[in-house]
């Protein structure tokens, strides 16, 4: 199919609607299998409603710039009051802030633009210093800090928390008149909410706020607890209608057009296509769905996939851009070449032939932030037919497209696939379409397995998500409110946040569910390991999550120990341990299609069958560990031999048998999952689910009155939970740890270890703390001290980095500090453990890593160590860099400390990691 340019789109269209409509004239209550759809078969046929909206395709006239009357409104209201605006991604809402802050400019005063990206952070500051000049604008974020007196600074939210974590210390004023946070719907994000739940309740009342929002559901009632918080009026501004309007298509398999809705409903073909005939490893048919792009000139396109691993294989599959699609060719080429020239490293970059080729990219956390920049410029200068990325390109990052393309209605939430909700498609659609050069926005769903066209439509029609509170307390909340506050006041905070707010109007109803429920659990408290519902919302969980993770790693173990029993191991003389842990020897061997082995269970008293001793046919897939062999075997009616043999076993014991060193060489696959296997269970140890008398009632449904009282309770949780006596007793339960721990008093001050350790704003301040207080940390060695902070980056291990093994084999002079640090962290993390709280894995090939970057290894030296994607290394260098900062903010306590930390810092930020 000969591709046509825009000109011949009208023309193209008339010719191909004729058949459309006989296709679907009368509604045919079943569509035809497409689930084999050939080159030869597709063909783009446009639906007669679709062809006149396609029509309207085009170029708005230039006009001047007008504020449209919502803006005008906040800007007016903003000069007096707080105020929250919410209005579609594209209208406009980043002028409000900049007339805003041009307003307190003018008049002598400082302003902070909040953010939750950093990528979004340094577009903003661009896009200040091109306004207000480069010499009044700044930057503070974990690995920027640039111009931090300037009147006005574009930041990350926690570095604003941190800050008037600071001023309250001091018992000052934070040093600003007006504070923007945009994307404040971040306020409901159930890892970050938090940050932005504390800026609000501590912002002084005197400072301006301006909240900037796409998608709010319960914006009135968040302006009302902002009145009722800092009692100052906070006034909604609200704009509804997109300023690019928004059209939903669906493409059939066979290439027809269609809308995906219209007033009865979903379209009635599309509900009669069946997901089913998709198989499930069905990918996305990309070359076609470009096609049809390009010919109903619909491009340039984002397409929203699942995973990294499908937006790499998606570009792959891409076709060359046809030479009449080509436009601008050399321009593009002249501009990729000045991105390359400004930073090398990126030529030898394993998509460039693909762009070069495609004009299309991936976008997502696993590339190097440089080439995420890249590929941001070129599709902002409108250079690029396609961008394939994840769901997290949707929030903070400018990328104009026409076109939004939806393959599935679900996503990862890094647990589990959930259904889209109405805030991720508003998220992901407010990219489609481009002000002031687009009239029309289009988003086209395509079938496939995991794709409910109906959900898509309806989530389309439907408002945004309502916010909720995510606060939660922590150990460097704690710390730092223990700065400046007694315990009572701190109490009195909690009772001011959104989540108490969101409760009031059900507090008698919670006050008589609260009575009861205290009745029936105080009979059972005595009884459970774990002493209160408290702690068994916090423990049962972890206790759960790590029993599943015991059951996959118990099944991988089996898998990979029949792998490797099956590879001629299992000879006569071969010890080998079922999985009950009975130690038996084999003394005939498996057959090409036998699953079993015939062995002698080495078991005190021996078992004998007629004078010979007793066998057992046992499956490969039963052994759980593979011993040495014995060089010779009893005769099978020699009784002394076998029991000064079964003698032997017992005096050698296991250690001998079965250690590393017993002559039987385990793959690191084995090892591997045997680990993850003696560590979960480790963890589950430790644990008092483990030891409790009423664990059975606990985790598993029965008529037990304690496993129905448990139901109940997760049942009505929210209700039977004041949220500010959880929040209060949360805080008990940290202040406590903190006191035994030597950093709080009785009284609820700091002690001298308390005050430097609340300035480790981390996640996990008392592990490293830990290790600064028993000089684990090199003073003098930057680049070990850097190694030994990366770990602590890691909320959880990644598929496929345990290489610990080969690993510390090659590395010892670093896994010998490592260990260290591991056996004085022991102590205190098991302690955490017991307490229901998580601590980080602290894999080891991240000290490798990190320490070789600082030492100045090249990138490709570097990546080559880990075998995980560019843009996860990346992080982990620039969150140990954020990490860093933390410890060089100690120069008082431990000057020797920060001066290392910040050499190390230097030694982090350098291209490719850090982006300028």
């Amino acid at each position: 199919m000969k591709p046509l340019n825009s000109q011949g789109v009208k023309a193209h269209l008339k010719t191909t609607t004729r058949g459309l409509c006989r296709r679907h004239k009368g509604h045919q209550k079943k569509a035809p299998s497409r689930k084999h759809t050939t080159r030869d078969s597709f063909r783009l046929k446009v639906h007669p409603r679709v062809r006149k909206v396609l029509e309207r395709i085009g170029v708005p006239e230039r006009r001047p710039f007008v504020p449209d009357p919502f803006q005008v409104e906040a800007i007016e209201k903003v000069r007096e009051h707080d105020v929250l605006v919410t209005a579609p991604t594209g209208a406009g809402k980043t002028h409000i802030a900049i007339e805003a802050i041009r307003n307190v400019f003018r008049q002598g005063g400082r302003s902070w633009y909040a953010s939750p990206l950093k990528a979004l952070s340094n577009a903003k500051l661009e896009e200040f210093s091109a306004i207000f000049g480069p010499e009044n604008v700044g930057i503070l974020t974990g690995d920027r800090k640039e111009n931090p007196n300037a009147p006005i600074i574009v930041g990350t939210t926690e570095i604003l928390r941190n800050q008037l974590y600071d001023a309250m210390h001091r018992g000052q004023d934070l040093a600003v008149d007006l504070v923007v946070m945009d994307e404040a719907h971040y306020l409901g994000d159930p890892d970050r909410g938090v940050v932005w739940e504390e800026v609000l309740i501590y912002l002084p009342a005197r400072i301006r706020l301006l909240l900037l929002s796409a998608t709010i559901r319960n914006a009135q009632q968040l302006c009302d607890w902002l009145l009722w918080l800092r009692q100052s009026p906070c006034l909604w501004v609200s704009a509804t209608e997109r300023p690019v309007p928004l059209y939903p298509l669906f493409l059939f398999p066979h290439g027809d057009l269609t809308p995906l809705g219209g007033r009865g409903g979903l379209f009635r073909p599309i509900r009669d296509l069946d997901p089913r005939q998709f198989a499930r490893r069905d990918f996305p048919d990309v070359a076609h769905i470009l096609e049809a792009l390009r010919q109903a000139d619909l491009l340039p396109a984002i397409f929203f996939l699942k995973s990294r691993a499908d937006c790499e294989r998606a570009i792959s599959l891409c076709p060359p851009v046809p030479r009449s699609a080509l436009k601008k060719s050399a321009d593009f080429h002249r501009r990729l070449q000045e991105l390359l020239d400004q930073w090398p490293f990126l030529k030898s970059h394993k998509h460039l032939s693909i762009l070069k080729k495609s004009r299309v990219g991936a976008h997502h956390a696993g590339q190097l932030p440089h080439w995420k920049l890249l590929m941001e410029r070129l599709m902002q200068e409108g250079y690029l037919e396609a961008i394939f990325s994840t769901s997290t390109v949707a929030a903070g990052v400018n990328f104009p497209a026409r076109t939004v393309v939806i393959p599935q209605s679900d996503r990862f939430n890094g647990r589990e696939f959930v259904d889209l909700s109405a805030t991720d498609l508003l998220q992901m659609t407010g990219r489609a379409g481009r002000r002031g050069m687009d009239e029309i926005g289009f988003v086209l769903v395509v079938p496939g397995r995991y794709q409910k066209a109906e959900l898509i439509h309806d989530l389309l029609r439907s408002p945004p998500d309502a916010i909720q509170s995510q606060i939660r307390v922590n150990f460097s909340m704690v710390l730092n409110l223990l700065l400046s506050h007694e315990p009572e006041e701190i109490r009195t905070l909690f009772a001011r946040s959104l989540a108490t707010y969101q409760n009031l109007s059900r507090e008698e109803h919670v006050r008589d569910l609260v009575q009861t429920f205290q009745r029936e659990v105080s009979r059972w408290e005595p009884h459970m390991a774990c002493g209160s519902m408290d702690l068994l919302a916090e423990v049962r969980p972890r206790f759960m999550r790590l029993h599943e993770a015991q059951r996959k790693a118990k099944k991988q173990a089996r898998k990979q120990a029949l792998a490797w029993s099956t590879q001629g191991l299992l000879t006569p003389g071969r010890l080998f341990l079922n999985r009950r842990g009975t130690l038996y020897m084999v003394v005939e061997p498996a057959g090409k299609d036998a699953p079993d082995v015939e062995a002698v269970r080495l078991q005190p008293p021996l078992q004998w069958h007629r004078g010979a001793v007793r066998t057992h046919r046992v499956r490969t897939r039963q052994i759980r560990d593979i011993g040495r062999k014995i060089g010779r075997l009893p005769d099978r009616h020699d009784k002394q031999g076998w029991q000064a043999l079964v003698q032997q076993c017992e005096q050698e014991g296991y250690r001998s048998l079965f250690h590393e060193d017993a002559g039987v060489e385990r793959p690191e696959a084995l090892q591997s999952a045997t680990r993850t296997l003696a560590e979960t269970a480790m963890l589950k140890a430790q644990l008092p689910c483990t030891g409790c008398e009423l664990f059975g009632p606990c985790h598993k449904a029965s008529k037990h009155p304690f496993a129905r009282l448990v139901q109940r309770y997760f049942a009505h949780r929210v209700e039977i939970q004041s949220v500010q006596e959880a929040l209060w007793r949360s805080f008990q339960h940290h202040f406590r740890i903190l006191r035994e721990e030597g950093y709080v008093t009785e009284e609820g001050h700091l002690t001298a270890d308390g005050l430097w350790a609340s300035k480790l704003r981390l996640d996990q301040p008392l592990l490293i703390s830990e290790g600064i207080r028993h000089n684990i940390f090199p003073a003098k060695d930057p680049a070990l001290l850097a190694a030994l902070i990366a770990p602590f980056v890691m909320d959880r291990e990644r598929p496929g980095e345990s290489q610990l093994s080969a690993l510390i084999w090659k590395y010892p002079d670093l896994a010998t500090p490592y260990f260290a640090l591991m056996q004085t962290l022991h102590r205190l993390r098991e302690k955490l453990n017991q307490e229901g709280f998580e601590t980080p894995a602290l894999p080891f090939w991240t000290v490798v890593a990190v320490y070789h970057w600082v030492k100045g290894e090249p990138w490709v030296m570097v990546k080559g160590l880990t075998g995980i994607d560019e843009g996860d290394l990346a992080m982990v260098m620039l969150r140990t860099a954020d990490h860093l900062r933390q410890v060089e903010s100690l120069a008082e306590s431990h000057p020797e400390l920060a001066d290392s930390a910040r050499e190390a810092i230097d030694g982090i930020l350098r291209e490719p990691v850090l982006v300028t």
